[in-house]
C-alpha cells in the first residue's frame, strides 16, 4: 500500500482490463469532479498501474490509475484479478451521483 501525496491511498497492481462502456478518464486525482482526461470507448484495453481508493461514484469509491495522474473508475471496467484487498475503513462520507458524465 502507499499513501500518496493527496489524500488517496493507491494499492500497487499490474493487469490488464477492458470498459465496459464509454467512459472518461480523470486527471490529477480519482474524481468526477477532476478535469477529463480522454474519452474511451467501450472495449478499451487499459493497463492498470494501481487500485486507489478515491470519490465513491454509485457506492463504488474504487478508481484505477492508469498512467502518473490518470484515473478510470473501476465501475466502468472489468475486475482486476485477483482484485486488492480493500481495508474495511476505505468507506466515504459522501456518494456522487452522475447523471450525466462529461
Amino acid at each position: 500500500m502507499r499513501a500518496t501525496m493527496s489524500q488517496f491511498t493507491e494499492y500497487p497492481v499490474t493487469a490488464q482490463v477492458k470498459t465496459l462502456m464509454e467512459v472518461y478518464t480523470r486527471k490529477e486525482h480519482p474524481s468526477v469532479f477532476s478535469p477529463v482526461a480522454s474519452e474511451l470507448p467501450a472495449g478499451s484495453r487499459i493497463r492498470v498501474q494501481a487500485a486507489v481508493v478515491g470519490d465513491a461514484v454509485q457506492g463504488n469509491p474504487h478508481w484505477y490509475r492508469i498512467d502518473e495522474d490518470t484515473f478510470i473508475w473501476s465501475g466502468a471496467c472489468t475486475r482486476i484479478d485477483p482484485c486488492p484487498a480493500f481495508p474495511p475503513y476505505t468507506k466515504v462520507n459522501w456518494t456522487a451521483v452522475v447523471f450525466e458524465v462529461r
